[in-house]
């Protein structure tokens, strides 16, 4: 079992998570997608993570190939369910966090720790996946206890 914990300041951010391989996840679903008051589930399940190589979040770069800007950011984040992060400290800069009904996770990391590292961003808005990704270059990760 793994825990990740922030890089500056060693606070575990997750309690024990089992590593599932990215291509066994379920088809991420949206708020928007469901029937009016069905619960959305995360994308990952609780008590799990799972690392994906592509590329998430700002910035974003003209792709002649695909036609459209298309995201440039760290490859390797972490994601877990919004359920398994310890510390939830909304980002400063209030830029971080559009959505309307939750952040929408592309505008950068929208999720600080207690010691002002930028730790993550959650998409958690009505038409985003329910996920949370751990910054790669903001998280340790270690072996867990059970």
């Amino acid at each position: 079992m793994t825990v990740f914990a922030c890089v500056r300041c060693r606070t575990s951010l997750t309690n024990d998570l089992d590593e599932v391989q990215f291509a066994e996840l379920p088809e991420p679903v949206a708020p928007s997608d469901l029937q009016t008051g069905d619960p959305c589930p995360a994308w990952v399940p609780s008590g799990n993570f799972a690392v994906t190589v592509d590329p998430f979040g700002p910035p974003y770069v003209w792709s002649e190939d695909e036609g459209f800007l298309i995201s440039a950011g760290p490859r390797n984040t972490v994601l877990i369910s919004p359920d398994d992060l310890l510390v939830r400290r909304l980002h400063p800069d209030d830029k971080r966090r559009s959505g309307c009904c939750g952040p929408a996770g592309h505008d950068g990391p929208n999720l600080v720790c207690n010691c002002g590292a930028e730790l993550a961003t959650e998409s958690s808005d009505c038409w985003t996946a329910q996920v949370v990704r751990l910054q790669p270059h903001a998280v340790v990760r270690t072996d867990g206890g059970a």
